[in-house]
């Protein structure tokens, strides 16, 4: 028996990035999104109504940023990971992310393999 989908949502406030990379995940037969957001308070809401097992952010988002919503939904759900997914380059803000409880931080420049890799190895 094949294991479950991990359960995924998508949070940039680009539609375009976040639709590409909803497509790239659906590709894959194990991955399902299960949610997309557009802000930070959308992405709390998400978390809360779908449970999933990885959460890609945006750092740089209108209203509530990537970092304070990671720290607030790391604190309401811990098991949850998230992946950081920045056009910013630079420790300053992979810094604030993994202390804001982060398990991995990526450059938007990466390839789509490492997105994918990165959301396997936080679903393990």
């Amino acid at each position: 028996m094949a294991a479950p989908a991990l359960r995924i949502v998508v949070v940039d406030d680009s539609v375009l990035y976040r639709k590409t990379i909803c497509t790239l995940i659906r590709k894959k037969a194990n991955l399902q999104v299960v949610a997309e957001a557009d802000d930070g308070l959308a992405a709390i809401r998400a978390v809360e109504q779908h449970k999933p097992d990885v959460v890609l952010m945006d750092i740089s988002m209108p209203g509530l940023n990537g970092i304070d919503a990671t720290s607030i939904i790391k604190s309401k759900f811990p098991e949850v990971r998230i992946i950081i997914l920045s056009m910013h380059d630079g420790h300053t803000f992979s810094k604030a992310a993994y202390r804001a409880g982060a398990f991995w931080c990526l450059s938007k420049g990466c390839s789509p393999r490492d997105i994918i890799q990165a959301i396997m190895t936080a679903g393990v």
